[in-house]
């Protein structure tokens, strides 16, 4: 089997949305018929999943769900579960490393691009295509060398989509920083996305323009704040609008993790998340998530404990999952130091002891659920689903204590049999909302470019809405391509009047070679008349290697005069090379500004090699004229049209300007 093609997403920081675009474009290839799979090298997450040979984050299973494949390990071989700021657990392969957990992180790299490298390459021999996700910013350059970002996609060879929050604020900022920093890896971006934009979108189009300015690559598109009831990495960054239902409130302790499965309640009741009791008061439901570090919980949960009695002795139902459990019970016993060494007195609200264990408990589990009253009594009968992550033992896999129901079994919630008899109605699910995510992406998304760039040719692809193309097209006409020639002599307003020609985005092809003193500085003077926004390639010889380099479409050649010197002291003959720069400008399509002297009008050079050079620069410049769509003679900082040519209406509306002649006192705004 051919090895997949790989397309990476890379955001310009943490919870821009990555896992949810990645996930969206794996359904949108599912729908193609495309064998896909996602790949996140290394995940720092509390919120996991059992899979097949263990546990991964919750991002790659449920990217794994929209692709229609089963997850395994393999799709995040690294997932790194923090303990706050004294460290974290490694699991390597779904298996918990206990020598990797102990390394400082900067050792612990060494030890990871094994694993990574080899569940990236099964993947890849086996899948038609993967869609890799990235880790926080790739461009974290303290950081380098970066292995979930940068050096994965080399080793997939990877095409990458950039994409920012604009919900956050700073996207068009963050978008160019990111590409401004990635310096080589550039190459292989396709475009920009902005995502979680809400509001009058044409305030959002200039931007387009500036970055496909900037940077040579277009933005592909905008995907709104959509209102999906899907698992978030973090389980809580962005809130979902309120339920129609009862007031539940979910305990955030500071390490509470596994958030994600409680996804469902943000269709099915008023969530929220209480960091106080004054939050949670008069809620129906009360409910623990688990925990990654109970013993550090418990201080703060105690404040809570007169609010669980009153909403207990009310009959009002309270769920504790896992770490929230262990809380409850009578003590958590950690000899070993698998969390926190010590002796941690709990709520004393169920009768059990909790023993930390050395050995991890990763099992998914199906069960039917018996010896349930009061309450809880709905659920009597009911074959559940879900999954155990836990160093805990000594609770049984569900206890309840009147209103109180404890259960090592996360996911729970989201078994539809399980809202039902709890809320009266299912939640959509989770294959409605990766299906309204997927039909988002393709409203909104030039998704076409991405096909282009991976290959995926002769496929049927959906049509693309006619408001998408509007929205990802420059809002300004690109330059007519040609050659435009200005001559002139010394200081006569060349230079100046190419760069009002060009205006505030182009790349400066530049011919000079600093060999002395007075030629740097004048370079140096050169570069600081130069709009900022500009590029510049630095090209004594190769102009149409140069021009294929050039990201903008608007090219500015200063000057051929030193160019034709360069030639000559190579022993390159100026007529031939100018010919092939000729070709390459047609080819290009761009619209090319070249600068040169204008030497046959003064004194007759003394020695026959500057003789010689004179006649060849006449002669190339003679070439190029009858080339060129337009040219002009500089003479004291007005331009002249020659061969029938017009002053670009721009410059003949400048005050100081008759017949084509500018005021060279002016400028265009080089823009931002």
């Amino acid at each position: 089997m051919e090895r997949a093609k790989a397309l990476i997403v890379w955001g310009t920081g943490s919870g821009v949305g990555k896992s949810l675009f990645a996930a969206g474009l794996l359904r949108h290839f599912k729908r193609l018929g495309l064998k896909a799979a996602p790949f996140k090298a290394q995940n720092m997450a509390n919120h996991a999943r059992v899979v097949q040979g263990g546990e991964i984050a919750s991002a790659q299973w449920l990217q794994a769900l929209a692709a229609g494949v089963e997850p395994e390990v393999r799709m995040n071989p690294v997932l790194v579960k923090p303990f706050g700021e004294r460290g974290a657990q490694v699991v390597v392969w779904g298996k918990v490393d206990p020598f990797l957990s102990r390394l400082p992180w900067r050792e612990r790299k060494l030890h990871l691009e094994a694993p990574v490298r080899e569940a990236l390459e099964g993947l890849l021999a086996e899948y038609e295509l993967l869609v890799l996700e990235g880790a926080g910013s790739p461009v974290e350059r303290n950081l380098w060398p970066d292995l979930p970002n940068l050096k994965v996609a080399e080793w997939a060879d990877a095409k990458a989509l950039l994409v920012a929050d604009v919900d956050q604020g700073g996207a068009l900022g963050a978008l160019y920083g990111t590409w401004a920093l990635l310096g080589e890896h550039r190459k292989r971006l396709i475009g920009f996305a902005f995502n979680k934009f809400r509001g009058d979108l044409e305030l959002l189009k200039p931007a387009y323009a500036l970055l496909r300015d900037w940077t040579g690559l277009p933005v592909l598109g905008t995907l709104p704040l959509l209102p999906l009831a899907l698992p978030e990495e973090d389980g809580f960054r962005y809130r979902q609008p309120a339920g129609n239902g009862p007031k539940v409130a979910l305990l955030r302790y500071p390490h509470a993790a596994n958030l994600d499965e409680f996804w469902p309640l943000s269709e099915l009741a008023q969530v929220v998340y209480a960091h106080s009791p004054e939050e949670a008061e008069g809620a129906w439901l009360l409910i623990l998530p688990g925990s990654r570090l109970p013993a550090r919980d418990l201080p703060w949960l105690r404040a809570f404990l007169p609010l669980i009695q009153r909403h207990l002795e009310a009959g009002k139902p309270v769920l504790a999952v896992c770490g929230g459990a262990e809380m409850l019970s009578e003590a958590l016993l950690d000899e070993e130091g698998v969390e926190e060494r010590g002796h941690f007195p709990g709520l004393g609200l169920l009768p059990y002891r909790v023993r930390m264990a050395r050995e991890k408990t990763v099992e998914r589990r199906r069960v039917r659920l018996q010896g349930l009253s009061g309450y809880w009594g709905r659920l009597e009968g009911l074959e559940v689903e879900g999954y155990e992550i836990h160093h805990g033992q000594g609770l049984p896999l569900f206890h309840q204590e009147g209103p109180l129901l404890a259960t090592w079994l996360h996911g729970l919630l989201e078994n539809p049999g399980v809202q039902k008899a709890l809320f009266g109605r299912e939640a959509r699910g989770l294959e409605e909302g990766l299906e309204a995510l997927a039909d988002a992406l393709e409203a909104h998304l030039d998704l076409r470019a991405l096909h282009r760039a991976l290959g995926l040719t002769g496929r049927a692809f959906p049509a693309r809405p006619t408001e998408a193309k509007a929205s990802a097209e420059h809002p300004d006409p690109p330059p007519p391509p040609g050659l435009v020639l200005l001559l002139g002599g010394a200081k006569s307003g060349k230079s100046r009047f190419a760069q009002r020609l060009a205006g505030p985005f182009a790349t400066l092809i530049a011919t000079a070679e600093a060999r002395d003193e007075e030629m740097a500085e004048r370079i140096r003077r050169h570069q600081e008349e130069r709009p900022p926004t500009w590029e510049t390639l630095e090209e004594p010889l190769d102009l149409p290697g140069a021009l294929k380099r050039a990201r903008h479409p608007t090219v500015v050649v200063d000057c051929l005069t030193l160019w034709v010197a360069n030639l000559m002291e190579r022993g390159l003959d100026p007529l031939l090379e100018a010919r092939r720069f000729l070709s390459a400008v047609e080819e290009s399509g761009k619209r090319v500004i070249a600068v040169s002297n204008e030497v046959g009008m003064g004194i007759v050079p003394q020695n026959p090699l500057a003789r010689r050079y004179r006649d060849l620069l006449g002669q190339v410049n003679a070439l190029l004229a009858e080339a060129a769509q337009e040219a002009y003679l500089l003479v004291a900082g007005r331009a002249l049209p020659l061969g029938g040519g017009k002053v670009p209406a721009q410059e003949a509306k400048r005050p100081g300007s008759h017949g084509g002649e500018p005021d060279p006192g002016r400028s265009r705004d080089p823009g931002p």
